[in-house]
């Protein structure tokens, strides 16, 4: 008679789980159709607005807006494969940011860690951080002055060198 009665229980839980994980189902896709139809209406209003935009700047850029869009496309797809697999996550909260800068503030600010960074040759690992950090600025250097080296002066106006 025992046996019986674990054998109803259990088929009670097993139905009752059953029943549960349907309805969380359900309430998922659900979930899912009203996302899905506000991101639809999310997206119509934005080219509504940015429609025009896109357009003028479209026929400013000419020739290069084609190979410029499958550029964007390409290096937006990338990102995406790094973020996935890197397992990247933005901050949860702005603790989690604030928590990061004290942290790095009280480092650097404190002369002990810079004697155990030297001691124990962790210092290598700061100084590869700082070219990585360096070249990533002087990368966007060259982007912002649409130039390698140094900034294109228009100097004929002035009469330099023409003496």
């Amino acid at each position: 008679m025992a046996a019986f009665r674990c054998r109803a229980v259990a088929t009670r839980q097993l139905s009752t789980s059953a029943v549960a994980r349907e309805s969380v189902k359900d309430a998922a896709k659900e979930t899912a159709k009203k996302a899905e139809s506000s991101l639809e209406g999310l997206q119509a209003k934005a080219q509504q607005i940015g429609g025009p935009i896109v357009k003028k700047v479209e026929s400013l850029l000419g020739g290069y807006s084609e190979p410029l869009k499958y550029n964007l496309k390409v290096a937006g797809s990338l990102a995406k494969q790094v973020y996935v697999a890197e397992g990247l996550a933005p901050p949860t909260s702005v603790n989690t940011v604030t928590s990061a800068y004290k942290t790095l503030w009280s480092r650097a600010s404190n002369i002990n860690y810079w004697t155990e960074l030297l001691s124990n040759g962790g210092w290598k690992k700061v100084g590869i951080y700082a070219v990585e950090a360096y070249g990533i600025f002087t990368i966007g250097e060259m982007i912002g002055r649409r130039s390698l080296v140094g900034y294109k002066l228009d100097t004929s106006a002035h009469g330099h060198g023409h003496h």
